[in-house]
């Protein structure tokens, strides 16, 4: 930690530099220190050796802290019913544990682990409600803690090509929706997008250039490795990505709605294969940052299973959202004053 903390770990470590910021005035906090440092429990610091641990810890709690409340304003933008909301906490703080804790290779913990989870969050929050400048400033900031943000980008255009409809929602949970169907590349902000990934590479560049020197005995292409970790044995523990629960909303990613949201999951085999070149495929930690993602997709899933039991669908006016009741509304007032007309 202290080698980290002074510059002069290994890459790419060592270029994850956010947390360095957030950590120093912790450590220089006489007043923290004191008040944190408690003879027994998880701030415990029996020697000054240990002060870096303290922050640690408390950089851990409050981007945690943050990153729940942006992950269940991103459930209120996009649930219909609001049935399960009590769930949302519960579900992301238990893929988040299971993701970052249970191990069976790299048991480690990284100080940029739980900011990564807010700033991801608060990337999704930003993309679905379409707010481009909080993203932007995401981008920057986030591309400090770790190099990650770059599957916003892909998030992003994902989400602007997105057939945005009622129509499109009903055919994506029938099953009936083709590519062409639920994307158009003209809805793309080129601009945006390359705004986005300048902002991603000036900083990343600029980083990777200050640490060139660094040790880099840790940044080195993976592919051999872990096709060596390809093993029938391993499979379950490959399997665990999000505490098993990312493979099975993929598996039932037809019921995930609005499918703009679903249509996110277009990311996951980029993900995949660059965590498969460059990460060690073992470690669950490489998938972190989808415990949002995932978490509110397993409440929304769950919340479809609620409506279908009593009876409600994607097409009822029951379960669809105000805006698309109005639309709906509109469209009949429509049909029967051009019914009276002929008639």
């Amino acid at each position: 930690m202290r080698r980290y903390l002074s510059g002069g770990e290994r890459l790419p470590f060592q270029e994850r530099i956010l947390p360095i910021f957030l950590m120093w005035p912790i450590n220089h906090s006489a007043f923290l220190m004191r008040h944190l440092a408690h003879p027994k429990g998880g701030f415990d610091a029996p020697s000054a050796a240990t002060t870096e641990t303290i922050a640690f810890y408390l950089v851990a709690l409050v981007s945690f802290s943050i990153a729940s409340f942006l992950v269940y304003r991103l459930y209120c933008a996009l649930t219909t019913t609001g049935t399960l909301s009590v769930l949302v906490f519960p579900a992301f703080m238990v893929l988040t544990l299971w993701t970052y804790v249970v191990h069976i290779d790299a048991n480690f913990s990284y100080p940029y682990d739980m900011p990564s989870l807010a700033f991801f969050a608060g990337g999704l929050l930003a993309i679905y409600t379409r707010r481009f400048l909080p993203l932007l400033a995401i981008m920057f900031v986030g591309t400090m803690n770790r190099e990650t943000t770059l599957f916003l980008i892909g998030i992003f255009v994902f989400d602007a090509m997105s057939r945005d409809s009622p129509d499109v929602d009903m055919q994506h949970v029938a099953g009936r929706l083709s590519l062409r169907e639920r994307f158009s590349l003209d809805q793309v902000p080129w601009l945006r997008a390359a705004a986005l990934l300048v902002v991603w590479l000036v900083v990343k560049l600029t980083i990777h250039h200050h640490f060139a020197h660094n040790p880099n005995s840790e940044n080195f292409v993976r592919l051999r490795e872990n096709f060596g970790r390809m093993k029938p044995r391993l499979v379950p523990t490959m399997l665990n990505v999000c505490g098993y629960v990312l493979p099975v909303v993929v598996l039932m990613r037809r019921r995930l709605h609005p499918a703009r949201f679903a249509n996110y999951l277009y990311i996951l085999p980029v993900w995949v294969a660059v965590m498969f070149y460059t990460g060690v495929i073992l470690e669950t930690r490489v998938y972190g940052e989808l415990c949002s993602f995932t978490a509110i997709a397993a409440v929304l899933l769950l919340e479809d299973h609620v409506a279908r039991r009593n009876g409600a669908s994607v097409g009822d006016d029951r379960y669809l959202p105000q805006a698309v009741e109005e639309i709906l509304v509109g469209a009949q007032a429509k049909e029967s004053a051009t019914s009276h007309v002929f008639q």
